[in-house]
């Protein structure tokens, strides 16, 4: 039995390692290669250009860097068929407890977006949106010219401490305009936004003419720069279909050409999303890191992406498009609330595995945080938790591995006897089934708790609630634990120690080596199969793992110190081997009942005895054959010729 226990745990053992690795690759979207060494110095970025490719202007904007209320001259006003009655860019905040929007009145659009409860890993003001870098300009046809509202000065029509209104004219009239409307929403971290055109009706025809060129320069918020990179991209949610993203990259980009109901620029725990009432018909999207390390004022740049826009314009004296902006952290409750599906920016695995965290570990570590406030003691008693809960099967699994251990002698009886290793396989899955053993028990409530044990790993690094949580050495229990930073790097382990990691490898080796010696030892194969893994899974997560949450290699570390003692326990306290044994003894005496499983089993080992018996028969039979004509051949040119008689 204990070898095939060893087998089945080293089977189980290597399945949990590949399901990892492929779970991560098929989840994680290819990025290119990251520079390996930031500069640091920012004298290279001081002057930030704001100049607009614009077949419609020549002129170029230039800027100083920005604060609130600042405004900076224009040294040029762009020539165009719109009216502009000031020369300078104003800057003005809208602002409430959860983030500060500062506005510009050049192109009539968000300049800067700072969340106010969150800062950055070194404890800096957390921006989304910021810099003249970025663009949010509508470009159309108006009569022979190609019109980019980012080119030209807004005026500002009214504005309070929760609202403000551009409107941009053609003429000294005002009959005809465009007007940008944004107010703050009820719901939080929501901004509305209505764009309008008004009198253009004998300008612009129906059809799709106007499109919205949205880029963002997206900033480092995290610790890990690795690790936050292949956590940002685009989504997008197509109307009536599912919530994807986009795995597009500067040379290759993503056409949309479905209607479209948002858009949004995620990074690993925070997003800014463009939302629309009536859908964009269709988008272009475009998202790639840059090639060079960029710092805009002392900010690495992480992602650069591109959407371009397009919306039907219907002919009438006031055409409106709504949207929305949501900028904001990525909570799962929080965007679920939206009903819109914008929870699906939160990456808790698909399927199965989503399920569990959606419907299982979400609900609990919400409920647990009802009562603790430590995220630490948080993940103990949730880990305690889910061992508990799973403890019937892995009892049932040690019970399963008892009762073929105790039949380890008849077993090697069967290998005494028979010498051909299909007819031994044959013969054990008899005995199995005379003694009512099923030998999949053991295996199948192990496979029962990888849907757990992924949703886990999905969960713990996705978490905006453990960011920038503290327990013990950790400082922040989203991302790795460092311990000793390295001076050099190591291929696929990196550049620091961490500590949790270290310590999920060491119990993992030492819960394997124990688990061995509280049984017989396997012998041959197994016993070295055994032994070698006792080896190479710390070593894989040691270098799997070392750059992943620290919330995640505590829980590791937390389950592995649980399962040994709960083996113990098992073995201990809820096996008797010597009643097993009888309790086997009895069922070779009932009826034997096989399940459909075994029955299939067994014919398909009988029906591969029999191939194997006629494919030695056929082998045989030649043989004779072959031997036969030989023999025939020598005797019939080797024959004696008759002696002669003497006279």
């Amino acid at each position: 039995m204990q070898q095939n226990q060893d087998r089945s745990t080293f089977v189980g053992l290597i399945l949990i390692a590949i399901l990892f690795i492929l779970y991560s690759t098929f989840l994680e979207r290819s990025k290119p290669a990251v520079s390996e060494h930031f500069p640091n110095d920012s004298t290279a970025v001081e002057n930030i250009s704001t100049d607009i490719d614009s077949s419609a202007s020549a002129n170029n904007i230039a800027e100083d860097s920005v604060s609130d209320g600042d405004s900076t001259s224009i040294k040029t006003i762009p020539q165009g068929p719109f009216l502009q009655s000031s020369i300078e860019e104003e800057f003005y905040t809208i602002e409430d407890e959860n983030f500060k929007l500062v506005f510009s009145n050049k192109g009539g659009r968000i300049y800067k977006a700072e969340l106010k409860n969150y800062v950055t890993y070194d404890s800096l003001p957390l921006i989304l949106i910021d810099g003249a870098n970025n663009e949010f300009n509508y470009n159309f046809g108006l009569g022979t010219q190609n019109v980019s509202t980012q080119d030209f000065v807004f005026d500002v029509e009214s504005s309070d401490e929760q609202s403000i209104v551009y409107r941009l004219y053609t003429d000294s009239t005002k009959t005809q305009y465009i007007e940008q409307n944004y107010r703050l929403s009820e719901t939080e971290y929501m901004l509305d936004y209505d764009y309008k055109m008004v009198g253009f009706d004998e300008k612009l025809a129906n059809g799709k003419s106007l499109v919205l060129t949205w880029k963002n320069e997206m900033f480092k918020q995290e610790k890990d720069f690795k690790m936050e990179q292949n956590n940002t991209t685009i989504y997008f949610k197509e109307n009536q279909e599912d919530v994807d993203y986009c795995t597009c990259t500067e040379d290759v980009k993503k056409d949309l050409s479905a209607k479209v109901d948002w858009i949004s620029y995620k990074q690993q725990f925070f997003n800014t999303t463009l939302i629309a009432d009536n859908s964009f018909y269709r988008a272009d999207l475009d998202i790639h890191a840059p090639k060079s390390t960029e710092l805009v004022e002392d900010k690495m740049v992480v992602e650069v992406a591109k959407a371009e826009l397009g919306f039907e314009y219907t002919k009438k004296a006031e055409f409106s498009f709504p949207m929305k902006f949501y900028i904001g952290p990525n909570e799962y409750k929080r965007l679920n609330a939206l009903d819109n599906d914008m929870e699906e920016l939160v990456p808790l695995g698909w399927g199965i595995f989503g399920w569990v965290n959606k419907l299982i570990i979400l609900p609990m570590f919400n409920l647990l945080h009802n009562f603790i406030s430590n995220y630490g003691i948080i993940i103990l008693v949730l880990t305690v938790v889910i061992k508990l809960v799973l403890f019937p099967l892995t009892a049932r699994s040690y019970k399963s591995f008892a009762k073929m251990n105790v039949l380890k002698p008849e077993i090697e009886a069967i290998k005494e006897k028979h010498k051909d290793p299909q007819k031994v396989q044959q013969e054990t899955m008899k005995l199995y089934g005379k003694t009512g053993v099923n030998p999949l028990g053991g295996c199948l409530p192990q496979m029962l708790q990888f849907p757990i044990l992924i949703a886990m790993y999905r969960f713990f690094p996705s978490s905006i609630e453990l960011r920038q949580e503290q327990f013990l050495w950790a400082d922040d229990l989203s991302s790795y634990d460092s311990i000793m930073s390295l001076p050099f790097e190591i291929p696929f382990y990196g550049d620091h120690v961490s500590l949790f990691c270290l310590l999920s490898a060491i119990s993992s080796m030492l819960y394997m080596r124990l688990n061995s010696q509280m049984t017989p030892s396997a012998g041959g194969a197994g016993a070295a199969q055994m032994k070698m893994m006792q080896y190479l899974m710390p070593i894989m997560l040691l270098f799997f793992f070392n750059s992943f949450s620290a919330g995640l290699t505590f829980y590791f570390f937390l389950s592995n110190i649980i399962s040994f003692g709960q083996q113990y326990a098992i073995k201990n306290y809820f096996i008797d081997e010597e009643a097993i044994h009888k309790q086997l003894q009895s069922n070779k005496k009932k009826p034997v009942k096989k399940s459909k499983f075994q029955e299939k089993l067994q014919k398909m080992m009988e029906e591969q005895q029999a191939q194997k018996q006629r494919l030695q028969q056929g082998s045989k039979d030649a043989g004779n054959t072959g031997s036969n004509a030989t023999s025939k051949r020598k005797g019939g040119t080797n024959r004696q010729k008759p002696k002669k008689r003497k006279k």
